[in-house]
């Protein structure tokens, strides 16, 4: 991996262990910050039911002295005179803002500017700290009996200890936080690496495979958490598939350098022999007749490659289009019927159907297994190659069939592999008997997404059965032709 891909990424562990940190101090702060609000709330609440209660027991010693601020003032004297146990702290202004009365000390811890320069309707509570003490003020008019505002009370609740209690456990809950965030990243450390385990596992046993070991899988015991089963199934068919491949690729490059070498071995002999001592003129042309039909032979052998690597390329494409199925047989008949003609066998095309493919790889596809029942097909009046046309259910279908000499049973699975033959020491003539000519009909045809079958008898001929997906059952895209 990179170095500047480590940087930039987190890995899944970290990942998990942050989302969990994170969701679970979000719960807590949430809940925290409830807790909080729903206590200060309270206290707010009782603060504000102490000072309205006590407004209430001041306007009742108002009305007592008939809105005469004597009586008002001793209770309030005899209220806030300790300061051991007082409650509360009051001021009573006349209306013209002069100050009647008040808790003794007042005038220093809290002057008039505290509070509110004028009573509201009802009574306006706020919270004030003062020096290393917090109180709760509010100032309330008190009326007579008419109704008229005689007097406005300043009244002040200390609630220091109240606010210290929130401060104190504020505190402790970001410490409280500070620690679980050290817990959570350690618990969620430990959780993801114990639920990464398997994946770890999964990598070591990926680390296994090498092109010198396709042969090693995942182990299926002890058994996977479900999450992960299906990917190690995956995976372990995926290896299977690329050692099935692998061993496909080997036997292609030996079949292949074996190719090239046989008819480079004959040129070079043949040539090394010629140069050996002084011939005639007819004998170096037959050398160099020979070595030019090799050189044909290599061309051929390399054309057909070339041709199956770019059918087989993914991002390639094909030119679809519906044509006559018997005139395009019938081209490919024309271009065999000399072949056909210097074995003595008759070729001929019967029925009828409409194909949707490429018709340029239709026609190599058919060429291709034409030539090929031509070369194997017995030589004689009698003897024949035929090709049939028919349209069924879903499909095209295109046989040819020859009676020649068949092919054993044991063959069969094979016939579509690479450079395979059935005799290897057949004659090889004009490029034919290169083995790539049934793979090339197979890729053609697996590119239309169609089948092709082969059935084969020794000594009762050859059937092969190409099928192709009609019109409207087509799954390929039309895209430029190869």
């Amino acid at each position: 991996m990179p170095a500047e891909s480590t940087r930039r990424t987190l890995s899944i562990g970290a990942r998990l262990t942050v989302l969990y940190t994170v969701v679970v101090l979000g719960v807590m702060v949430l809940f925290a910050a409830a807790v909080m609000w729903q206590l200060s709330a309270t206290f707010n609440a009782e603060h504000q039911r102490f000072l309205k209660d006590k407004v209430a027991e001041l306007q009742t010693d108002l009305d007592g002295g008939h809105g005469s601020p004597g009586a008002l003032l001793a209770e309030i004297g005899r209220e806030t005179a300790d300061r051991g146990v007082r409650q509360y702290e009051a001021r009573v202004l006349a209306a013209d803002g002069r100050v009647l009365g008040e808790t003794p000390g007042m005038r220093t811890s809290l002057p008039i500017a505290f509070f509110a320069r004028t009573a509201a309707p009802g009574a306006a509570f706020r919270n004030r700290t003062v020096g290393t003490r917090v109180f709760a003020l509010a100032t309330v008019p008190l009326r007579d009996q008419t109704g008229a505002a005689v007097v406005q009370l300043q009244i002040a609740l200390d609630i220091t200890r109240d606010h210290r209690l929130l401060t104190a456990l504020s505190h402790a809950i970001w410490l409280t936080f500070a620690l679980l965030t050290l817990l959570l990243v350690l618990a969620g450390y430990a959780v993801s690496t114990k639920g990464l385990a398997p994946l770890k596992r999964i990598v070591g046993a990926a680390r296994e495979v090498t092109p010198t070991r396709l042969s090693a899988r995942i182990p299926t015991d002890p058994p996977w958490p479900r999450e992960l089963a299906e990917l190690v199934w995956v995976f372990n068919a995926m290896l299977t598939r690329l050692e099935e491949a692998f061993a496909r690729l080997s036997r292609f490059s030996a079949d292949l350098a074996h190719e090239l070498r046989t008819p480079l071995g004959n040129m070079s002999g043949a040539l090394e022999v010629c140069l050996l001592r002084e011939r005639e003129g007819d004998d170096y042309r037959s050398v160099l007749e020979s070595n030019l039909e090799e050189c044909r032979r290599l061309g051929a052998l390399i054309d057909n490659l070339l041709f199956m690597a770019r059918v087989e390329r993914a991002d390639q494409a094909i030119r679809v289009e519906t044509f006559d199925g018997r005139e395009a047989c019938e081209w490919v008949l024309a271009q065999q019927a000399q072949a056909a003609a210097s074995r003595g066998l008759a070729i001929d095309v019967s029925g009828d159907a409409r194909i949707t493919a490429d018709p340029v790889l239709f026609r190599q596809a058919l060429t291709n297994l034409v030539a090929n029942a031509i070369l194997h097909a017995g030589a004689g009046v009698g003897s024949s190659v035929r090709i049939e046309l028919a349209a069924d259910e879903g499909s095209r279908v295109v046989r040819v069939i020859d009676r020649g000499v068949g092919i054993d049973a044991a063959h069969l699975p094979h016939l579509f592999d690479r450079f395979y033959r059935v005799d290897p020491a057949r004659v090889r003539g004009n490029g034919q008997g290169t083995g790539l000519g049934l793979s090339i009909v197979k890729t053609i045809v697996d590119l239309h997404g169609g089948t092709v079958d082969i059935r084969s008898a020794r000594g009762e001929g050859t059937q092969v059965t190409l099928r192709f997906p009609a019109p409207d059952r087509q799954d390929f895209s039309t895209r430029e032709a190869i």
